[in-house]
C-alpha cells in the first residue's frame, strides 16, 4: 500500500474514532452538560419538586445546582452559597417552617461562584435574593486558589461582573462544553460514570422517603446529608484526618500570600445598595486542624482573612455568624469528620443564637 493510501486510511480512521468518541459521550454525559434532559435533568427536577435525592456522585454541582434552580416553583427568600463547609446547613436549623430557603453551596467554591450563582438565581426570578448567607473561606481571597469550576456558570459569571464593573483578565479556559463532546478526557471519565453506573445496578441516582438513608443526599432545601460513616464516625480516625489535612499542600491555601478583596468588596456594596440582607458565615476547621495550621507560618493568613471579614462587617454593618477558630465555641474533634467539615451538630450550635428567623 503506497504513501497515498495510508494516509486516506489513516485519516478515514481517525474520523471515525472522534465519531466514536462523540456519540459515547454524548450518550453517557456523566457531568450532565451536554445533554438537556439527562440524569441530572431529572434528579434536579425530583429535588425541587420537593423529593429527598440519594445516590448522586461524580457529576458537575455548579450545573446541577443551576437545573435545580431553573426547576424551582417558589422564590428563595433566603439563600446560602459557599463550599462543601457550608452544605450541611439546613433550613430547620435556624428559619421557621414556613420560611422559603434553598442552599446553593457547591464545592471549593470561590467568590466567582458567588457571582455566578446569584446571577442564576436573578435570571430565572427577575431579582435576587433578599437574605444571602456567604460561607467564606480563607481560599476565597487567595489568588492562587486554582479554582476553575466555576467556568460552568461563565454565562452568568459575566453577566454579573459586567453589572460590577469588572473586568477579569486572562479567562483562556474554553467554556464550550459541547467541545467535550469529542473529548478523549471526557471518554475516559464517561467510562469510569459506566462501571459505577453498573456496580449499582445503572441507578444514577434514587428517591428516599428519609435521610435515614446510608448514602450521599440531596434534600429539598439542597443541603447534603452524608453516608452514616461521615455522619457518625469514629472520632480517633477523624483526629488522625485532620492532622493528615496539615500536611502537604493544605487545600487551597498555598502560595497565599495577600487578600484578594477588590471583588469580594464590590459584590457586597451592589449586594448592600440593593438592600440585600447579607451575613458571613465562617466555618470552623477541626481544632485539631486548626491549632496546626495557625501556628504554620504559611497558614496564619487563615487569622489575618478573619480579622480582615471582622473589621469589614463591623464597617458595613454585617452580621458574622460562626469563625475559623473553634475554640471561640468550644468545638472539639467530635464535631467534625475530618479536618475542616463539621457535623450537623456544629452547624446548629452556631446558628441557634442568631435572630434569623423572620425570612
Amino acid at each position: 500500500m503506497n504513501s497515498k493510501k495510508w494516509i486516506k486510511v489513516f485519516v478515514a480512521l481517525s474520523f471515525l474514532g472522534v465519531v466514536f468518541v462523540g456519540i459515547f459521550n454524548y450518550s453517557v454525559d456523566s457531568l450532565g452538560i451536554i445533554q438537556t434532559n439527562s440524569y441530572l435533568d431529572k434528579a434536579a427536577k425530583d429535588l425541587a419538586s420537593g423529593k429527598i435525592v440519594a445516590g448522586l456522585q461524580n457529576f458537575d454541582e455548579r450545573t446541577f445546582r443551576k437545573k435545580i434552580i431553573r426547576n424551582l416553583n417558589y422564590e428563595p427568600e433566603w439563600v446560602a452559597i459557599g463550599s462543601s463547609r457550608t452544605m450541611q446547613l439546613r433550613k430547620r436549623m435556624f428559619l421557621i417552617p414556613s420560611a422559603k430557603f434553598q442552599n446553593y453551596s457547591v464545592s471549593g467554591a470561590v467568590i466567582e461562584d458567588y457571582i455566578a450563582l446569584l446571577q442564576t438565581h436573578k435570571k430565572k426570578f427577575g431579582i435576587y435574593p433578599k437574605n444571602v448567607i456567604l460561607g467564606i473561606d480563607p481560599w476565597v481571597f487567595n489568588k492562587h486558589n486554582s479554582e476553575t469550576r466555576y467556568l460552568t456558570l461563565f454565562e452568568e459569571y459575566m453577566e454579573f461582573v459586567h453589572l460590577l464593573g469588572l473586568s477579569k483578565k486572562n479567562e483562556v479556559e474554553d467554556r464550550n462544553n459541547f467541545q467535550k463532546v469529542f473529548s478523549l478526557e471526557y471518554a475516559l471519565e464517561n467510562l469510569k460514570f459506566m462501571r459505577n453506573s453498573y456496580k449499582n445496578g445503572f441507578r444514577n441516582y434514587y428517591i428516599v422517603h428519609t435521610i435515614d438513608t446510608n448514602d450521599y443526599l440531596r434534600e429539598p432545601d439542597g443541603s447534603i446529608q452524608y453516608p452514616f460513616k461521615l455522619r457518625n464516625p469514629d472520632f480517633e480516625e477523624v483526629q488522625k484526618k485532620a492532622i493528615s489535612y496539615t500536611k502537604g499542600s493544605v487545600y487551597k491555601l498555598e502560595k497565599f500570600e495577600a487578600l484578594e478583596i477588590k471583588i469580594f468588596e464590590k459584590l457586597i456594596d451592589f449586594l448592600k445598595k440593593k438592600k440585600i440582607n447579607i451575613y458571613f458565615y465562617l466555618p470552623p476547621y477541626n481544632p485539631v486542624s486548626y491549632d496546626i495550621l495557625i501556628k504554620n507560618k504559611k497558614y496564619k493568613i487563615i487569622g489575618s482573612v478573619e480579622e480582615y471579614l471582622t473589621k469589614y462587617a463591623n464597617d458595613k454593618n454585617i452580621t458574622i455568624i460562626g469563625s475559623y477558630n473553634p475554640h471561640k465555641y468550644d468545638l472539639k474533634n467530635e464535631g467534625f469528620f475530618d479536618g475542616m467539615h463539621g457535623l450537623d451538630s456544629v452547624y446548629s450550635k452556631l446558628f441557634k443564637n442568631y435572630n434569623l428567623t423572620k425570612p
